[in-house]
C-alpha cells in the first residue's frame, strides 16, 4: 500500500505531461499539414520575421516573405508523396522536430526549430538534407 502511494503520483505526473506533450505538439497540426501538402502559403504565418534556411544549394537567413517564396519553389519542385514527424523534443522555450519528406525518387530530412515568442510559437529554422 506504501509503495501505491508513491508510484501513483509518479504515474499521474508523467500521464499528465504526456497529455500536455500531445496538445502542444512538437509542431503546430497546421505546420505538419502545410508541409504533408506542400503548401507554402499555409506555413507562412508560422515563419518569424527572420528565418534561418538550410537547403540544398541554398542557405542563410531570410525575411518571412523570402523563406516563403524559397520553400514555395522547394515544394513546386520537389513535389511532396508523404511527410511524417520521426522525432521531436523541447528545451527551455524551444522545440524542434525532424521529419522525413518523400517526393518522386528522392528522400529528404527536414529538421525544424520553433521557438515561442510572445506565447505564439513561430518557426526559426527550417534544414533541408537530402538523403541517400
Amino acid at each position: 500500500m506504501k509503495s501505491l502511494k508513491i508510484i501513483l503520483p509518479v504515474l499521474i505526473f508523467f500521464f499528465s505531461m504526456s497529455v500536455l506533450q500531445a496538445q502542444t505538439g512538437p509542431l503546430p497540426a497546421e505546420v505538419v499539414k502545410a508541409v504533408k501538402t506542400g503548401d507554402a502559403e499555409a506555413l507562412k504565418p508560422y515563419l518569424n520575421a527572420k528565418v534561418e534556411l538550410l537547403l540544398p544549394g541554398k542557405s542563410g537567413v531570410y525575411s518571412q516573405e523570402q523563406a516563403h517564396f524559397i520553400l514555395k519553389d522547394f515544394f513546386e519542385n520537389n513535389q511532396v508523396i508523404s511527410f511524417e514527424v520521426l522525432h521531436y523534443g523541447s528545451r527551455q522555450s524551444a522545440t524542434f522536430a525532424i521529419g522525413e519528406y518523400k517526393c518522386a525518387g528522392e528522400r529528404f530530412r527536414m529538421y525544424f526549430l520553433i521557438k515561442s515568442n510572445n506565447n505564439k510559437r513561430l518557426i526559426h529554422q527550417i534544414r533541408i538534407e537530402q538523403q541517400d
